[in-house]
């Protein structure tokens, strides 16, 4: 008797799809390769030429650094679109891991500031068109519910995992053999992830996903898309030149109008979601409600994202001992995937005991945004101090924010999946990915504010998430009302 194709499916990694450890391994190579960079990618940008680095003034690296973070999670919304549109899920993975590979090839080469800007571009666009796309993979290959909820646990962990080595790695490579070795073990892991992907494309994915795209453009469509593409390209270096031919291009600059462009595109969404016919008033009420998680995600990726950018230029003020040990800077960024992944198992059993017994939601989100604002409380003590002072600190308010985060972006999908208006579910999952681009975007403005009065930056980006959390207590009824649940 020869076995179903369903069955013949169910036979791998856990009884899962067998196609499903190809995309486990995908997203493994990078996140490895995203961490892994930009663990040391801030230190590349300050350090002076002796040791090994560019040599650029702090303000600028922690503004690059964070510029990058908010421009990939701006490019999700163009992976998407391209994926629904032209190319479909599989083939833009393939795409985009072209991409973020080249980005790191280049990066690895001594070629100075040109190479990290090129860099920097490809794999903005690359992981913009890999990091959405490769998600929906999973569900497209595991469609039964339980095994699903499997299957994203492990993709979560891998995500972690990644995360947890790569500083690691990376940053032993960097402190005995320079940067470029380092961020070429970047490429190196990347290439081997690319090349896993392309042998279960052909093995598996392609015999068992849809290839096209799901709304793909028409004919008609083709000729104003491309050139509305052109038209964009064309103003972007016009207005990128004329900057500089009048000496009024500056990083600061770049930042503000990224933060702004964010911030338009989030009240663009929520405008054009609260204004739709296609929107009853019970959806709209939900959306309204959403407010308030959106506002959690914004001062949670502000902080917790800082940790690779602001946090990671504060710890080269501190005398670099953890408990007797001395650590290497790049490595506290393994912090948060450790506290993450255990967090994540603690939480889940808490969750399964105490079901029934639980805050709800809005309070939940409270006690999580609250931690992250505990977390910069404690590095007041240091700033104020000077230098010199335990990165004991630094390690202990990376673990707290990583516990808030745990309470706050595992349910994050799930609750703007469910909160979502049917005619714009994708819409309100660009909306969480701003929510991250606008926190970086605040962290990219503000560095230079960061470096001239420290110990205040870290007053407000404490005082603000604690009120938000006193406010979601105080309306946690009244916002649970307005999305249907006791």
């Amino acid at each position: 008797m020869v076995a179903s194709e369903d069955e013949t499916q169910q036979k791998g990694l856990f009884g899962l799809a067998k196609g499903f450890p190809t995309i486990l391994g995908t997203e493994f190579a990078e996140r490895f390769s995203y961490y892994g960079m930009k663990a040391i990618l801030l230190y590349y940008i300050i350090n002076t030429a002796a040791q090994g680095g560019l040599g650029l003034p702090r303000a600028d690296g922690v503004a690059i650094s964070s510029l990058y973070g908010a421009l990939i999670y701006m490019s999700t919304i163009l992976g998407g679109w391209l994926s629904d549109r032209i190319f479909g899920s599989a083939r833009i993975v393939t795409i985009g891991g072209v991409f973020i590979l080249a980005g790191h090839i280049v990066l690895a080469l001594p070629f100075g500031e040109a190479a990290l800007l090129g860099s920097l571009a490809l794999l903005i666009i690359g992981t913009g068109m890999l990091k959405p796309n490769v998600s929906t993979l999973v569900g497209s290959v595991v469609k039964d519910d339980k095994d699903a909820n499997v299957a994203f646990s492990l993709f979560y962990v891998a995500i972690n995992i990644g995360g947890f080595l790569s500083p690691i790695v990376v940053s032993t490579l960097q402190t005995r053999y320079g940067f470029h070795i380092a961020f070429s073990a970047a490429a190196i892991v990347m290439g081997i992830g690319l090349a896993i992907y392309s042998w279960g494309y052909a093995r598996y994915l392609r015999h068992n996903i849809t290839i096209s795209a799901p709304n793909p453009i028409k004919k008609s469509e083709r000729a104003k898309v491309l050139w509305i593409a052109i038209g964009l390209f064309v103003l972007g270096v016009v207005a990128f030149f004329v900057s500089v031919a009048t000496k009024t291009f500056s990083v600061q600059a770049l930042s503000n109008l990224v933060t702004i462009a964010a911030v338009l595109l989030t009240v663009y969404y929520f405008t054009r979601i609260l204004t739709s016919k296609l929107v009853t008033s019970g959806e709209k009420r939900k959306v309204v409600a959403y407010i308030p998680v959106f506002m959690s995600g914004v001062a949670l990726w502000a902080v917790q994202e800082g940790g690779g950018t602001i946090v990671a230029e504060f710890v080269t003020r501190s005398n670099h001992n953890f408990v007797g040990f001395k650590i290497a800077d790049a490595m506290i960024q393994s912090i948060n995937p450790f506290v993450v992944v255990f967090g994540t198992a603690i939480m889940a059993v808490v969750y399964k005991i105490f079901a029934d017994k639980l805050p709800n939601l809005f309070q939940r989100y409270a006690i999580g945004i609250a931690l992250v604002g505990v977390s910069y409380l404690l590095l007041l003590q240091p700033a104020m101090s000077g230098n010199g002072f335990s990165a004991n600190w630094i390690v202990l308010s990376l673990g707290v924010v990583a516990f808030g985060e745990v309470l706050i972006s595992p349910i994050s999908l799930a609750v703007t999946n469910r909160l979502a208006p049917k005619a714009f579910e994708s819409q309100m999952m660009a909306i969480w990915f701003l929510s991250n681009s606008v926190g970086q975007g605040l962290n990219a403005s503000l560095s230079g504010f960061y470096l001239k009065h420290t110990a205040l930056y870290f007053g407000i980006y404490a005082a603000v998430p604690l009120l938000f959390g006193v406010a979601l207590i105080v309306f946690s009824k009244q916002l649970t009302a307005m999305i249907g649940e006791d």
